[in-house]
């Protein structure tokens, strides 16, 4: 199996380890975290140190990185490290649960993470970095840009457009046609029937 390295250590990445090992098609090295302790283990994989191992792993045939760090509002470290690693050399590669369900005529871009239970509709197209997050849907000829996270529950309808670096709150529901700006924050629970600038926040229902 080829090898791969976790970046980030907590709930996110504890999904993403789960996943990794049900796939069956890399061996989880270590796991670079900042914020835990050396030699820690999660869920039996240990920490090895920080993000500037990265190009010491590299050097020593490490060719695969994970990026397991969630978002909580905002993207943006996502899209640091995601950067960092492409320019180290990594492939960073797709990472899709068995137990989710995407279209032939669907396309995912590197980096794009898919968990259980999500499911993604015909001709829809999900670019570099992005989670679908677990139980969420996303319908037929929908476009989501780079380090995009839709959370968990949440319910893209057919024919949006969301674009690179928004959040989509749990359990939001996005009808069809509407377009999401870049950057934009949908809070939890929202209900968004019209388009929305870019950089904006929005909740609600209907989200203003």
């Amino acid at each position: 199996m080829d090898k791969i390295v976790v970046i980030g250590g907590g709930g996110h990445a504890k999904v993403l380890i789960e996943l990794i090992r049900g796939s069956g098609r890399y061996d989880i090295i270590g796991i670079l975290d900042s914020q835990l302790e050396i030699g820690l283990s999660v869920l039996g994989v240990s920490v090895l140190g920080r993000d500037e191992l990265l190009r010491d792993l590299y050097d020593k045939e490490v060719k695969n990185a994970c990026i397991g760090i969630g978002s909580i509002n905002n993207n943006n470290k996502r899209k640091t490290l995601f950067e960092k690693v492409k320019e180290i050399g990594f492939g960073v590669p797709q990472l899709v649960h068995s137990k989710s369900i995407l279209s032939d005529e669907s396309k995912i871009a590197d980096g794009v993470q898919v968990m259980a239970g999500a499911v993604i509709q015909t001709n829809t197209f999900v670019d570099q970095n992005t989670i679908i997050n677990t139980g969420a849907i996303v319908d037929h000829d929908c476009i989501l840009g780079k380090h995009v996270h839709i959370c968990p529950g949440v319910v893209i309808s057919g024919g949006c457009i969301i674009g690179d670096g928004a959040f989509i709150g749990a359990g939001s529901t996005v009808i069809q046609g509407v377009k999401i700006g870049k950057g934009t924050l949908v809070g939890a629970g929202s209900l968004v029937v019209h388009d929305v600038f870019n950089g904006a926040t929005v909740k609600g229902s209907p989200a203003k």
